[in-house]
């Protein structure tokens, strides 16, 4: 254990390192959004939180159609959950289990992204770089706006997750309803997370290939860990997958000081990013 734990120390440090790299000469600015805790930044989650609900009101028929997609991709894969599933799960090993605790687990439950994005805003204030504390602020906003909305759904779903029965019913779902924090499958709370943040970055570094493909393949990893491990059905972090890319777009955007992307969730899960094009 203590040898895979030096190891993510290097991993973060690593990163932590190529911030000053990441940082130089970059196009993208942020002169509207806030690098500190204030009034302006807070507004900002409003912002956010609008576009959640009242997209679908301003959709017109490539916005359906897009949305039509996410939910027919949740639904095929639905009736093919517990298959999956126990594919997933088919060769079992200590290495699997290391690598989804200890690589990919932390970047959906918040240690490595705090870890991450506190490290930009320490940097940011010792280089005075506002840049790295603006981007260390849309991380934060991105893990709390994925985090709240997935909760409001879960609540809304109230599924129940892979052990919580014997044998694993994909099908039981309870709806709204107090219950507490049991039976709350639906959709992946790490899963949307670790999107969100991999859709903020690489649309930051957008110039940096390897920023989005490094963001992508460790929220796929996350995705992939969380049913793995028996916490979660496919549905769950394919769902999670799009809400969370859908939030961290909007945030970016957000951060653009762009207000023409909106983001819709309906009552079946389903979840569409649109773009009004000017």
């Amino acid at each position: 254990m203590a040898f895979k734990i030096s190891q993510t120390k290097v991993i973060l440090l690593s990163l932590l390192f190529l911030m000053p790299y990441l940082n130089k000469a970059q196009e993208v600015q942020f002169p509207d959004y806030s690098y500190a805790l204030d009034a302006n930044y807070l507004k900002s989650y409003w912002t956010v939180t609008k576009k959640i609900p009242t997209g679908p009101a301003r959709w017109k028929a490539g916005e359906w159609i897009a949305f039509s997609g996410v939910v027919a991709g949740g639904v095929a894969l639905y009736f093919y959950d517990d298959e999956i599933r126990k594919w997933i799960q088919r060769y079992p090993s200590e290495t699997k289990e290391n690598i989804a605790y200890y690589g990919f687990e932390p970047w959906g439950s918040g240690l490595y992204p705090a870890a991450l994005f506190g490290g930009f805003y320490i940097y940011g204030l010792a280089a005075q770089d506002l840049k790295a504390r603006q981007v260390a602020m849309g991380g934060l906003q991105a893990f709390v706006m994925a985090g709240i909305t997935t909760q409001i759904i879960k609540h809304l779903t109230h599924r129940h997750r892979p052990y919580d029965d014997d044998p694993s019913d994909p099908t039981n779902w309870e709806g709204p309803s107090f219950k507490g924090w049991t039976h709350t499958s639906f959709p992946s709370g790490h899963t949307s997370t670790a999107f969100a943040l991999a859709a903020l970055l690489s649309s930051v570094y957008k110039d940096k290939v390897w920023v989005g493909i490094a963001s992508y393949t460790i929220a796929t990893g996350v995705a992939w860990s969380r049913v793995y491990d028996n916490d979660h059905w496919p549905t769950d972090v394919f769902i999670g997958a799009a809400l969370g890319f859908a939030i961290g777009k909007t945030v970016y955007h957000v951060m653009q000081g762009k207000t023409n992307l909106t983001l819709g969730i309906s009552d079946t899960g389903g979840v569409a990013l649109v773009y009004h094009l000017k």
